[in-house]
């Protein structure tokens, strides 16, 4: 349920995974230093709504390290070393890692649109781990035998090999389509034309974050723990298997 889309306007970086989110290695050029490294394109993905940075390296005249990935008004990448302006260089993400973080992004897109259509959680949160995520959402009467029900609809859906696309569509279209607007209408652009991640017949929402190709890639989910939040508010941890 990550949001982070811009292809045009202001910003110069062209930021590739948003097309092909398998692309582990890129030839970019060192655009500016301002806080770190600004490329002319990138294949590393920023933090933000939940999902990650991803890291790996850069390699010009020496490795250098990319430890953080964050979008402010450019795409900043932080590293051990800093290049110089103008230096190319090759970009090469940790694969294994992104990997991980696309199966647990599609999976948490299927959780959440299950729990808000057929149990009425609505999504309030989520956070992006290699080994597990976490979703928060408002529901009074959550128990063991609701996280039973969900984890195995979950799981049926996942199973059917379904398509994951990534789309462009017009702003009013996708916001007039029922249970698509998952976040803030606020956080998302104010550009006529959305990012939007379709997930077979089972979700369809904005979303500028990395997703596998097909469900199947995804494994089974294990809804492993349910907190209490607060008044209404419950916090669910699950991990996924292969």
């Amino acid at each position: 349920m990550t949001y982070v889309f811009n292809r045009s306007g202001t910003m110069k970086t062209i930021q590739l995974y948003l097309e092909d989110s398998y692309l582990r290695e890129l030839d970019a050029e060192v655009f500016e230093i301002r806080d770190g490294v600004i490329l002319d394109r990138t294949i590393f993905y920023a933090a933000s709504g939940g999902q990650p940075s991803d890291l790996g390296t850069m390699e010009g005249t020496r490795k250098y390290e990319v430890t953080e990935v964050t979008k402010l008004d450019e795409i900043v990448h932080r590293t051990d070393f800093q290049p110089t302006v103008g230096e190319k260089v090759k970009l090469k993400i940790d694969w294994e890692r992104r990997y991980l973080l696309m199966r647990q992004h599609t999976a948490i897109h299927v959780v959440s649109s299950i729990a808000m259509k057929e149990f009425g959680a609505m999504i309030t949160g989520n956070q992006i781990n290699q080994d597990y995520s976490r979703i928060d959402f408002n529901f009074k009467d959550w128990n063991s035998e609701i996280s039973k029900s969900l984890q195995t609809r979950v799981n049926e859906e996942l199973r059917k090999n379904q398509e994951v696309t990534v789309l462009s569509m017009k702003r009013d279209e996708i916001l007039r389509m029922e249970g698509a607007l998952k976040v803030d209408l606020r956080l998302l652009p104010s550009t006529d034309t959305l990012r939007v991640v379709r997930i077979g017949d089972i979700d369809i929402q904005p979303d500028g974050g990395t997703h596998v190709k097909n469900t199947s890639e995804v494994g089974e989910i294990e809804i492993y723990k349910i907190e209490n939040k607060g008044k209404n508010n419950k916090r669910m941890y699950f991990s996924i298997h292969k």
